[in-house]
């Protein structure tokens, strides 16, 4: 069972905008899905080096209060902070544990 006090961070579900424009361009961008409470707890983080610059990126799990619809396409935004979401676990009948990364090209 998920406590309503460790959610303590308001944040935003975001999809992915997949079609085509009157022009047949094809739409890029993310559409908002929800705005849900949520206990964001980075779990580790690393650097690498790519095209000669350093990267970093930190894993991060998002817990929810259980949401139909959550995909690994999926984005989570809190504040400035962009987290991709990797992998959506089930947390008993009532939760949803998101693994994701957040990095300097996220977004």
């Amino acid at each position: 069972m998920i406590k309503s006090g460790n959610l303590d961070k308001r944040v935003t579900i975001q999809s992915p905008v997949t079609g085509q424009n009157a022009y047949g361009e094809p739409l890029t961008g993310w559409t908002d899905v929800a705005t849900v409470w949520a206990s964001l707890t980075d779990l580790s983080g690393r650097e690498f080096l790519a095209a000669q610059a350093t990267q970093a990126t930190v894993t991060t799990k998002v817990l929810i209060r259980y949401r139909a619809g959550i995909v690994a396409a999926m984005r989570v935004v809190h504040g400035a902070d962009v987290y991709n979401v990797m992998a959506v676990l089930k947390q008993g009948d009532d939760g949803l544990l998101l693994m994701t990364e957040r990095g300097a090209n996220n977004g």
